[in-house]
């Protein structure tokens, strides 16, 4: 009699673990919170769809009443800004003469030596800032913009222009002569220019 040994192959296999209750729960469970993010999703976008359609409406309404409203003719925003300009010189000056006065009134009463001297040099730099300014804004209006402002406080001067469109170089540089020629040495990083369309 012969004896055989016979000697098993272990082959190794990943092998599932057999389905139980718990397992199936919680793959039912993840399943279900996806289906529920996706529908979350797709409810948030279209949300967003609707709240832009209707801001788009909205804009199309109020184009239409406007345009009816105004017999066909756009609005005409350059009186507006014409006015804001008027308006910023008028507050510039009055609020001036407030200031003015103020610094009169303490030269005149105050007993104080230093406080005296402080209000004369406040009073000095105020007039000094409308000459330049009035001056500013003259001049630079014969270089042919719509309108000018010339703001210079602490140092700093700001020149914003009425014109259709932007300034070029060669009309910066020319603003900047005119602000130089008033004020020689005059520091081009303390200057400001806007356009205003």
């Amino acid at each position: 009699m012969e004896i055989v040994e016979r000697k098993e192959t272990k082959t190794r296999t990943k092998s599932k673990p057999a389905p139980n209750a718990d397992c199936q729960t919680s793959v039912c469970e993840k399943a279900s919170l996806k289906m529920a993010n996706a529908a979350k999703t797709m409810f948030t976008k279209r949300k967003k769809i609707v709240i832009v359609a209707t801001m788009v409406a909205l804009l199309c309404v109020t184009v239409y009443f406007n345009f009816t409203l105004n017999n066909g003719n756009p609005i005409q925003t350059s009186a507006v800004e014409t006015n804001m300009f008027a308006t910023f010189r008028n507050n510039r000056a009055d609020e001036r003469a407030r200031d003015i006065m103020v610094y009169e009134n303490l030269v005149a009463t105050s007993a104080n030596a230093q406080t005296v001297a402080t209000a004369e040099a406040r009073l000095l730099e105020i007039r000094a800032n409308v000459a330049f300014e009035t001056a500013a804004e003259s001049m630079i209006l014969t270089e042919g913009f719509e309108d000018v402002l010339v703001n210079r406080t602490s140092g700093f001067v700001n020149v914003l222009i009425r014109r259709a469109e932007n300034i070029d170089r060669t009309q910066a540089i020319k603003i900047m002569s005119i602000l130089q020629t008033i004020q020689p040495g005059l520091d081009i990083d303390s200057v400001h220019i806007s356009v205003m369309r």
